[in-house]
């Protein structure tokens, strides 16, 4: 279970935005953003991408009236996270009881939660909100037995998707490159922050 931060700066002038519905720009902006999370969750508890793509496509409309809003206390993702939680639960299965035994931090781990349990779990995973459901905290235990951030960004990484360019917001024409996942961007820049260490060890050691 997580804690959701308040609103950074940059979050702070999107919302106030979005509340005052500067045009389209803001919320394609928001949209796009959070794109990669949305699939995630969303293709984490439907069939196929056929099925993933139609609920976004309800939910970009929910969103667009619910983001005007938006409140400039809680943290942007929170508030998409409560707001796509709303939009599908009551449109899937409940499903079967929670199992008893340990499960693995894995996409198929994840699979055998319960729909509804598996979508407030993968909200809490990539949204940083906790549904009001104690099932959900229950399959922390059972997905991440060790409580702590370590076991949590395990599951985080290996239920991460890159959404399809289908899931995103552009001028007709014009589409853009599918944003990368945040830990490929993760990975860039440590790959950039090495070389520029490795750069200033040899400049160094030539002035030594």
């Amino acid at each position: 279970m997580t804690t959701a931060p308040p609103l950074d700066l940059a979050e702070f002038r999107l919302v106030r935005a979005l509340r005052a519905r500067e045009g389209e720009g803001p919320f394609t902006q928001l949209w796009n953003a959070q794109a990669g999370h949305l699939w995630s969750v969303v293709r984490g508890v439907v069939r196929s991408d056929a099925e993933a793509l139609g609920w976004l496509a309800s939910f970009r409309i929910d969103l667009a009236e619910e983001a005007a809003s938006f409140n400039l206390e809680e943290a942007l993702g929170a508030q998409v996270g409560r707001a796509l939680y709303r939009h599908l639960r009551d449109g899937l299965p409940p499903g079967s009881q929670l199992p008893a035994s340990r499960l693995p931090p894995t996409p198929e781990g994840v699979a055998v939660l319960p729909p509804r349990v598996r979508l407030g779990y993968l909200v809490d995973i990539f949204f940083d909100w906790t549904p009001p459901d104690p099932a959900v905290r229950t399959a922390y235990r059972l997905l991440e037995p060790a409580a702590d951030t370590n076991a949590r960004l395990v599951v985080y990484a290996a239920c991460l998707r890159s959404p399809p360019v289908e899931a995103l917001i552009f001028p007709p024409g014009l589409p853009p490159r599918p944003p990368a996942p945040p830990a490929k961007r993760r990975i860039s820049l440590l790959i950039a922050a090495a070389g520029g260490a490795l750069i200033l060890a040899v400049l160094a050691w030539s002035l030594h």
